[in-house]
């Protein structure tokens, strides 16, 4: 057998089958750990071996006590698997390096670590390989056929590997492979590119000068391969090198749930992970939160209405239960137990081991669940020894055992080129190598940063081999020339100025070959922005334009009536009545799990539920009831209110925001009694569900926010609405009288409690806007925090009900003949809307765009704020082209975006 090794070497190392008369049967190519276990084999060494995050455990748990002692102790107080995964490293290193911990502690640093390391078990690469060290020294591993072929000089290797070698070579199985040491005589060529991806382009396009390629080098495929199965190319070997896979996050996100305040941004990401173990429930979860903005009954209703049974009738509620648990839990920040952490993570160990024995998951992802089954048994063994923890240390538990992970993104497939991940791991002659991406730096950390010069000369002298800084580099710079020397014929360097929008170093290689020529030579062997080989088609673009209206099936569309009709659902018909069939007839609306309200949206979520679980404790008496709550009991309640509907308010990015939330609704909440009491007013209930029957309208349900009634006449009612806003829009509204959602509850109410009283009657509406502390109105007299609107003279005689039901009815003729109408952006003067009806059916007005009034407006779409903004700009409106400003249903519609 012949065993090919090199420190960079591994599986997938170039080997020149044609050199080796193709036999690949006894022939095996190692790097440094490959190597060690086929020694082990062959020496019957049995190796437990324990994965990175059960090993980091295992040398935490046994230095815990004696490094309270060290020099390390303050830094391992702060953060005790961190620091450890630190000096675990400098062991490992310094052990490779042939450091001996009875005899090379000379300074305060090493002696600290020689003490700890009296206190560990050797279970590190170095203490497997003095163990092999020491049996080959009176055992024979190999037979008189096999060698060891070394592609590497003997001082580039660590001491411990060394030692093991030379014993070997002593026994006359190990045979150094020296380099070439005259100058190759391949050729070289340079095509340099604007960015990475049309690098790939031209090398997937497979131009002349790649054709003749015997092997490719190129460090990150994933891109390539993505692009390849674009262009109907195979796939190539690929890893994702320290990649975070969503299934991994489950031990990040999920353990973070314990921490308190509770993250809900962290929460939402959690249940919206691919495969989750809570299963179903766990979307249903996310869109609750995502609609409601915390956690409140609605969570609940979803666990308490979901069907927990899987394919075979078994009641899986428990199992899933275990993995969202922690989110209702009242946990202390500074006291959280530790019995709930570790069942949360023997649970999902468990989950990810029943997963791994799955015939149905792939071992792509199987590898995944691996690696998240020893994070969560580190963790566990982690906090054996302690009940409870804060959540400081919670998190800083967490990011220490956690780390991005390398897994494989394809394996290759037929007819694929043959690629490596580094030049180093050119194992034999070749003829033609097209290194693709030589850009930036691929260099190893220096793995002795913590030692000083003193110490590394000292260390030396004692016999423990550690290179400077300079001589690690040089024999690293020393592996990739050795290896260029293999190549006989063409050599060509494929760069790129960007990577995506980042400016990419050029490569050391590449500087030092440019120092070989002069600027006329150099000139010639670059080739500058050369064209990917693509097939041109030519063929007609056909240009999507808005179109005013649609024409559908009527039949279809007049058997999708609404049983019940809504504020919000007959805007949207008068408005847009495409974002009306598509959404509430047809259902298909855009997704919107994921993303939860801006800040506005989520105060005046708050402060609605505020102001109605006030109602509903102290009932008529709110009023006079809140001025007696202390600032105590006032803040009690607003946090209740917060961690229901307002989550986000509660991390501590918002912490400052929350305070000024806090404050002004405490205000703007007295104000608002003072104003009910001021009025002669007495509230009735909060968000009053009214389903009425409207003539022409049919079924319809309307929630006011809050409704009122006179003190001294219990049948006048009164309507108010709440707003966080401080737009001047609903004062227009009223002053235009076309205050749409005051006069649909107006009509509702009074037929909801004319059930109840002939006599009932609603004297009033208004718009209440917490952050202005004012009330908007046309019927109550103005006083400091009233505004009394005076509706314009045009608008007196409007009929308001009427003209909203004749708009209804005008709309629902259109849908029942099969016609849908967009426009938007189009004049308003000229749809049929006004057009056909002028001077004979009164209709509700259409909005006009913002800064654009005589055009159609376009519906109104969420959007992320900037954490601390207060508006959005409006980016959109200043679009040249109105295909490019953002709306509803975009593609449905023709739209850029």
């Amino acid at each position: 057998m012949k065993i090919i090794y090199s420190p960079e070497f591994n599986s997938t190392s170039y080997i020149n089958l044609q050199q080796r008369q193709g036999q690949l049967l006894g022939l095996k190519v190692c790097g440094s750990t490959e190597l060690l276990s086929e020694l082990e084999l062959r020496a019957g060494i049995a190796v437990q071996e324990l994965s990175e995050p059960e090993r980091l455990v295992a040398h935490h748990d046994a230095i815990k006590e004696s490094i309270k002692k060290t020099i390390f102790a303050n830094s391992f107080a702060m953060d005790e698997i961190g620091v450890t995964r630190q000096l675990l490293n400098w062991r490992d290193n310094l052990l490779m390096a042939g450091w001996n911990p009875q005899e090379h502690r000379f300074t305060k640093k090493l002696e600290n670590l020689a003490a700890l390391e009296e206190e560990t078990t050797p279970r590190s690469q170095a203490d497997r390989w003095k163990k092999v060290h020491e049996y080959v020294k009176n055992h024979r591993l190999f037979s008189e056929n096999d060698k060891i072929e070394v592609h590497a000089s003997s001082e580039l290797l660590p001491l411990v590997i060394r030692n093991t070698l030379d014993e070997l070579n002593n026994q006359g199985f190990v045979e150094y492979v020296q380099p070439t040491t005259t100058n190759s005589a391949y050729n070289l060529k340079v095509y340099k590119f604007k960015t990475r991806t049309i690098a790939y382009q031209w090398y997937l396009s497979q131009p002349d000068a790649i054709k003749d390629i015997d092997v490719t080098v190129s460090n990150d495929n994933c891109m390539l391969n993505d692009m390849a199965i674009s262009f109907n190319k195979p796939v190539v070997n690929s890893k994702s090198s320290d990649s975070n896979p969503q299934i991994l996050q489950l031990f990040k996100l999920g353990l973070s749930l314990f921490a308190r305040p509770l993250n809900v941004y962290n929460l939402l990401s959690y249940l919206q992970v691919p495969g989750h173990p809570a299963k179903g429930v766990a979307f249903q979860l996310a869109k609750v939160l995502a609609d409601e903005g915390g956690v409140n009954e609605k969570w609940d209703e979803v666990i308490e209405n979901y069907d927990f049974t899987n394919d075979k009738d078994e009641d899986e509620q428990e199992d899933c239960l275990s993995f969202i648990c922690m989110v209702k839990e009242d946990f202390q920040s500074d006291h959280i137990p530790v019995e709930a952490i570790k069942s949360y993570a023997n649970d999902l160990a468990h989950w990810c081991d029943k997963q791994i024995f799955s015939k149905h998951v792939s071992d792509e992802r199987k590898a995944q669940l691996i690696v998240l089954s020893s994070f969560c048994r580190s963790l566990v063994q982690t906090l054996k020894d302690k009940k409870t923890v804060t959540s400081e240390e919670l998190m800083v538990t967490i990011d220490g055992i956690y780390q991005p992970q390398s897994f494989t993104h394809f394996k290759a497939e037929k007819d694929s080129p043959d690629f490596i991940s580094s030049v180093t791991q050119i194992a034999d002659p070749v003829d033609n190598v097209c290194w693709l991406g030589c850009v930036g730096s691929s260099l190893s950390t220096y793995p002795y940063d913590f030692l000083n010069n003193e110490e590394i000369e000292k260390l030396n002298e004692q016999g423990v081999s550690i290179p400077s800084k300079t001589e690690f580099y040089s024999h690293y710079r020393q592996l990739q020339l050795d290896a260029l020397q293999n190549i006989r014929q063409n050599l060509i360097l494929v760069c790129w100025e960007y990577d995506g929008n980042e400016l990419q170093e050029e490569h050391p290689l590449l500087t030092e070959f440019k120092s070989r020529y002069t600027d006329e030579q150099w000139a010639r062997i670059v080739v500058q922005n050369e064209k990917p080989h693509l097939e041109e088609k030519k063929g007609e673009v056909v240009k999507l334009d808005i179109l005013p209206n649609y024409q559908l099936d009527g039949t279809q569309l007049r058997a999708l009536k609404r049983e019940t009709e809504s504020y919000s659902s007959i805007s949207t018909l008068i408005q847009h009545p495409f974002d009306y069939t598509v959404d509430y007839l047809l259902k298909l609306r855009e997704p919107s799990v994921g993303q939860l309200d801006d800040l506005d949206t989520t105060k005046g979520n708050v402060a609605h539920l505020f102001i109605e679980n006030l109602v509903k404790e102290f009932g008529t008496e709110m009023p006079n009831k809140y001025k007696e709550l202390t600032d105590e009991e006032k803040n009690s309640r607003i946090n209740i209110a917060i961690s229901q509907k307002g989550a986000i308010l509660l991390l501590p990015e918002y912490k400052m925001e929350q305070q000024q939330f806090v404050d002004k609704l405490k205000e703007s909440a007295l104000i608002l009694v003072d104003i009910i009491t001021q009025l002669g007013l007495q509230p009735v209930e909060c968000e009053v569900k009214m389903n009425v029957q409207f003539e022409d309208i049919g079924s319809f349900e309307a929630k006011p926010d809050m409704v009122l009634q006179e003190t001294n006449n219990p049948s006048h009612y009164v309507i108010f609405d709440f707003k966080w806003s401080e737009s001047s829009s609903f004062e227009k509204k009223l002053k235009e009288k076309r205050a749409m959602q005051l006069e649909f509850y107006s009509q509702a109410a009074t037929i909801h409690y004319q059930k109840q009283d002939k006599n009932a009657k609603i004297v009033g509406t208004a718009y209440y806007l917490f952050p202005l502390c004012k009330l908007f109105t046309t019927v109550f007299p103005e006083s400091e925090h009233v505004v009394n609107v005076e509706v314009d003279y045009d608008a007196e005689n409007r009929k308001l009900f009427e003209e909203i039901k004749n708009s209804y009815i005008y709309r629902r003729n259109e849908l029942n003949n099969g016609k849908v109408e967009d426009s938007e952006l189009c004049a308003i003067a000229e749809l049929p809307y006004n057009k056909d009806t002028k001077g004979k059916l009164p209709l509700y007005p259409l909005e006009g765009q913002y800064k654009r009034e005589n055009d159609k407006k376009c519906p109104y779409v969420k959007t992320d704020k900037p954490a601390f903004a207060k508006k959005v700009p409006n980016w959109g409106d200043s679009k040249a082209d109105d295909r490019e400003i953002k709306t509803t249903h975009s593609i449905l519609k023709g739209r850029l975006l």
